[in-house]
């Protein structure tokens, strides 16, 4: 998702009507201007502005305005041109030509010597890494791009670049350290009066604090987000403060007031007309009637958000859709519209997991040659001073002596011969070590992956087996307390007594623990060394709990009512001394 709350800073959006204006401005200045640095500069600057509304017309004025500076011999311009065209390709995910043509911009402004264009390039490539989940190079040229800003004193570029190092952090979990960042970005943007930037800040430290269920630290600060958009009629702004506070009740399990977010949220938007949060908005709205057990409204919602998403081609958001509708049915017991959403789901979200793989490969790969390259260009700039070297030291054994010159000069050259072979050899061990490295690494994430993914498929498919039988157990019962089966009342009961049995079956469990410790392992091992008193049945307990599955879902997998699995739980946690005010799901999570 480009324009989120946690890129709210760095890619602050206006109305259309206010972008719209400013495109028609420059297009007029554009049409009375030579064709010179000015015009190509032009180009440009209305290729970027269309890049949300009408990427198209981006790709189209960068490219010419990088044609019209090589013909002119404008290196700027051409430096320009390629960061317009990077942003074409980032708003495109195709993260591979985003990267080449932003490096190409960069070299050239590193040979210009202009610090600006080069600062300002880093922070680009820092934001296509950071999508692309290679977290450690994204913060690298962020880090670089603020030692930049912070020699030129550009307080407006040192924030957003502190605020592009909150969103690594916050990415990698490392909240306290994201709301440091924010909070740091948020200190220079009040002292520069810069309103629209400040409350972008409050959205972000918001986020944080609901990452910490601070709840109402998050709400605090959203509501100041929201007042400062509300002060410059920024409807945009409006909104996504909106969908955050909705978000935000949601998980403070405040249901009226997440209902009231969300749907102010849509009132506003039906003049702002932004689909993208409409989405928002109504996988929001489904969530909600999904807690509060209002069926219909929240397969209503769903679908809302689904016909949007399709249409707008916003898969993460269709999966999330597809996702609630799945649970909506599964909780109506219409498990045939379950399984068929959930399978949506699943195919969906498999395939977004895998373009993203695609994607960071191709990163990877690129990123390397490009290492590669500039190694490769060290080496002969290495031999060429070197080679001016020799031809100083023969100018020099000219006049001293050309026999004493000629041993030098031999000697040198067997030196620097044997030098650079073993230089070649360790650079070559060393590549192979990185791919050793790099092919182990994406192999066992890829073994990782599949265990989860067992798990995952194995655990649904116990639940939806024992609830299953168990609705078949509840009809035979209640069949058995009429008249009509009188005669068949024996062939009945051993049917139950069939489900019962297949309900205490060791072999699903056995093969439930097969699968967990392929992704938890010695988890059950340290449980039973820390407390050896710990039964075999609540053992699977602490699986179910470390699994984040719900009491209903527990339940009917350990075939017991759900508010025997609190009984059981609350047992537990007697067993493992935990104090009252500690989380159980917590605890397990660190074992």
């Amino acid at each position: 998702m480009k324009i989120s709350s946690v890129l709210l800073l760095s890619l602050i959006t206006f109305s259309l009507f206010a972008q719209s204006s400013k495109i028609d401005s420059l297009t007029n200045v554009l049409a009375n201007t030579a064709v010179d640095t000015t015009k190509v500069n032009l180009m440009v600057d209305i290729g970027v502005e269309y890049w949300a509304s009408d990427p198209e017309k981006t790709i189209l004025y960068t490219r010419n305005a990088l044609d019209i500076a090589k013909k002119i011999k404008y290196r700027r311009g051409e430096a320009k041109s390629y960061q317009g065209i990077g942003i074409y390709y980032w708003q495109k995910n195709d993260y591979v030509k985003s990267l080449a043509n932003y490096e190409l911009g960069k070299n050239i402004y590193k040979e210009l010597g202009d610090q600006l264009g080069y600062g300002r390039s880093l922070t680009n490539i820092g934001m296509v890494y950071g999508e692309q989940g290679n977290y450690d190079v994204a913060l690298d040229n962020y880090q670089q791009s603020l030692i930049i800003f912070q020699e030129l004193h550009d307080d407006k570029r040192m924030a957003s670049a502190i605020n592009s190092i909150g969103n690594v952090h916050k990415n990698q979990k490392n909240f306290d350290e994201a709301l440091i960042s924010y909070k740091q970005a948020m200190d220079i943007w009040i002292k520069a009066g810069d309103k629209k930037s400040t409350a972008g800040s409050y959205i972000n430290i918001a986020s944080i604090y609901t990452k910490q269920k601070k709840y109402d630290a998050a709400i605090a600060s959203a509501n100041k987000a929201f007042e400062l958009f509300e002060s410059f009629k920024d409807s945009n702004g409006q909104i996504i403060c909106l969908n955050n506070l909705g978000e935000i009740y949601l998980q403070k399990e405040d249901y009226p007031q997440a209902l009231l977010k969300y749907e102010l949220s849509l009132e506003i938007n039906q003049q702002f007309q932004s689909k993208r949060l409409m989405i928002t908005s109504y996988n929001g709205l489904g969530q909600v009637y999904t807690k509060q057990h209002n069926t219909g409204k929240a397969i209503e919602n769903y679908r809302h958000a689904q016909l949007l998403a399709q249409g707008s081609g916003i898969r993460p958001a269709l999966q999330l859709s597809y996702q609630g509708l799945a649970t909506v049915y599964g909780d109506m017991k219409d498990y045939a519209n379950a399984y068929h959403f959930q399978q949506l789901s699943n195919t969906l979200k498999d395939s977004i997991f895998n373009a993203e793989n695609t994607n960071k490969i191709a990163n990877l790969r690129v990123h390397y040659e490009s290492e590669k390259k500039q190694n490769e260009i060290k080496l002969l700039q290495k031999e060429k001073d070197l080679g001016y070297a020799h031809r100083n030291m023969l100018a020099l054994g000219l006049i001293g002596g050309l026999i004493v010159l000629g041993l030098a000069f031999n000697r040198q050259r067997l030196k620097v011969r044997k030098d650079r072979e073993i230089h070649i050899a360790q650079q070559a061990l060393a590549e192979n070590e990185i791919r050793n490295r790099q092919e182990r690494e994406q192999q066992l994430t890829t073994e990782l992956e599949f265990r989860n993914k067992a798990l995952t498929t194995h655990t649904l498919n116990l639940i939806q087996k024992n609830s299953i039988l168990e609705e078949i157990r509840q009809t035979v019962s209640l069949t058995l307390k009429t008249r009509q089966v009188e005669e068949h009342s024996t062939l009945f009961g051993r049917l139950i007594n069939l489900i019962d049995y297949s309900f205490n079956l060791d072999k699903d469990w056995d093969e439930f623990k097969m699968y967990f410790e392929g992704v938890h392992k010695d988890f059950f091992t340290k449980l039973k060394k820390g407390y050896p008193d710990l039964s075999s049945g609540e053992l699977r307990l602490c699986a179910l709990i470390r699994l984040n599955l719900n009491l209903k879902e527990a339940a009917t997998l350990l075939n017991i009512a759900p508010d025997s699995v609190k009984t059981a739980r609350h047992r537990l946690r007697k067993k493992l001394n935990l104090p009252e005010d500690s989380n159980l799901a917590d605890y397990l999570m660190t074992v």
